[in-house]
Formats: structure tokens, sequence, C-alpha cells
């Protein structure tokens, strides 16, 4: 009967020693959130935005200091200020005010019809995740009601936590594994661009130029240097058009949209002038009202499949 007690005994002993041991190993909770103000300075040449917010803490080891091993991943630069710290009932209140210069890798594809996705990437610099995790405070974080930019709709906002991996274990050697884990969380804004005044704003060169040079198919084809010329000086024109768009976005080995409506422009400019040359040749064979039908159903060719095929570019956008 002895015997048995003490195995018992034994027994309880061994589990609470584990129960102990897992209570000690687990990690601490962090409840964290983002309150962004402002958005300003959305820069596409420069890959960055620049952003205001506030972030906060909810915890129970007094041992931490989130607020002050907190770093914005992806920013360029960072500060902070307004740090506050509270306690109530054992739960530990802190944050402050951030302001940060955030890079940006801006999809251009469809510009100005774009959508883009904007994140603050916030991690622990201290902590991996087996001493603490972050949990999203979903229900406090959100976007400022007055926030506003320009050219632009917020379509949404959305806060996440959990943890990001690294292939390396920065050579601790408490680590027994080549990666390591740290808290994470992000907060993500979508927005959509008011595009239609923007495109027009940049456009409006290109179709003027492509169309003036239209009107060579009502000029006589032995009128050369104003038929030509008139293509020639379109072609430019276009191109001077494509450099100013150019000079608004970041180098980028995508094709554009952008690209795509000034290489039709390009193209169809070119037919222009080829087609020119077909209706010279028709002129000084003696062909003359063969030449001028075929300039008229050029003008009506070029001019509808133009407009149709920047129809199609724009609707896939």
């Amino acid at each position: 009967m002895k015997q048995f007690k003490r195995q018992h005994f034994l027994v309880l002993f061994a589990l609470m020693l584990i129960g102990t041991t897992q209570l000690q190993a687990q990690a601490d909770t962090v409840k964290i959130g983002v309150f962004v103000s402002d958005i300003y300075d959305l820069n596409l040449s420069e890959k960055s935005f620049s952003t205001q917010f506030w972030v906060w803490f909810n915890y129970r080891n007094e041992e931490l200091k989130p607020q002050e091993t907190l770093e914005v991943t992806n920013a360029k630069e960072t500060n902070g200020s307004l740090d506050f710290a509270e306690s109530e009932n054992g739960i530990h209140w802190t944050g402050k005010k951030i302001t940060a210069l955030i890079k940006k890798d801006w999809d251009i594809r469809k510009f100005p019809f774009d959508e883009q996705t904007m994140r603050i990437e916030l991690e622990d610099s201290n902590s991996d995740s087996e001493a603490m995790v972050y949990v999203a405070d979903k229900a406090n974080s959100r976007l400022d009601s007055n926030l506003a930019l320009s050219n632009w709709v917020i379509e949404s906002f959305e806060i996440s936590a959990g943890s990001k991996k690294y292939a390396t274990s920065y050579g601790d050697p408490a680590l027994s594994d080549s990666s390591s884990e740290y808290p994470h969380a992000e907060a993500v804004i979508k927005i959509k661009r008011n595009s239609w005044g923007l495109f027009f704003s940049l456009f409006t060169g290109m179709y003027v130029a492509f169309f003036i040079s239209s009107l060579v198919f009502f000029i006589d084809p032995v009128d050369v240097d104003p038929r030509f010329g008139l293509s020639v000086g379109g072609l430019f024109a276009a191109v001077g058009n494509k450099y100013i768009v150019d000079s608004i976005l970041p180098q980028s080995t995508t094709f554009t949209l952008v690209d795509k409506l000034h290489i039709l422009t390009y193209v169809f400019l070119l037919l222009c002038i080829v087609l020119s040359v077909v209706s010279l040749r028709m002129w000084k064979n003696g062909k003359q009202e063969r030449s001028a039908r075929f300039d008229r159903r050029s003008y009506a060719w070029i001019v509808g499949m133009y407009l149709l095929l920047n129809l199609i570019l724009i609707w896939q956008a």
C-alpha cells in the first residue's frame, strides 16, 4: 500500500512539473491595434507613400516593452512620438504615434485605371514567436473617418496578426534550427484611383496628335510636304507624350496600359504614312479617282480600328 502511495505521489509530482514547464514555455500574448490617421505623398516614381498612425498593445507580462521593440519592417524612415503607458486590472496598455515613409512597389500595369494595396508591416525586433505572439485588435483598428486621398477612393482596411519566418537564426545559439519566427502584424489599405480625369489629362496630347495626323487622307497625295509632314509630326508628338507620362511613373519591365496605348498610336501613325505612299503611287499612275476612294476608305478604316482597339484595351484594364 505504501509502495502504491509512493508511486502515486511520484506520478502527480511529475505531472505538476511538466505542467509548470509548459506554463513557463508558453508565449506571452500581446494584442496589437492600429489607427491610421493620415496617408499622404503617394509617390509612384519614388516607390513610396507616407503615413501617420497610432499603434497600441494590451498584455499582462510587465517585463514586456512591445512599444519599444516595435519595428516597421517595410519603412524607409520612421519617427515615433507621444508614447503612453497605463495599467489597469493587471492589463498593461502601451503605445505611440508613428510617422513613416513606407516602401511601395506600385502596380502600374493598368495605370491610370489601377488599384493598389498599401501595407504597414509591424514586427517585434526583440522577442521571437516562442516568447511572444501578436493577436490583432480588429474591433478597434480602423482608418480615420475623415481620411481622404486626392484622386483615390479608399475601398477597405484590414488588420491581421501572426508570425513571419526568416530563413536564418541570426546566429542565436539558443535556436537549434537554422530559421526563426517573429511576431508580425499587418495593416492593409486597398485603394482605387479616380481615373478618368487623369486619363484625359495624360493622353489628350497623344489622341490630338493621332486625329490631326489622320486628316492627311483629305490632302491630295501630290502635296507631299503637308501630307507626310503631318504624319511625321504626329509621330513625334506621340513619342513626346510618352516621355511625359513615363516621367511620373517608376521604371518597369512589365508591359503596361500606357505602353500599349502609345505603341498602338505609333503603329497607326506609321500606317498613315504607308497608306499615303500607296495613294501617291495610284495618283502618279493616273488613277486619281481610285486614289481618292482609297483615301476615304483608309480614313474610315484607320480611325474606326484605332478607336475600337483603344476601347478594347481600356475595357480590359
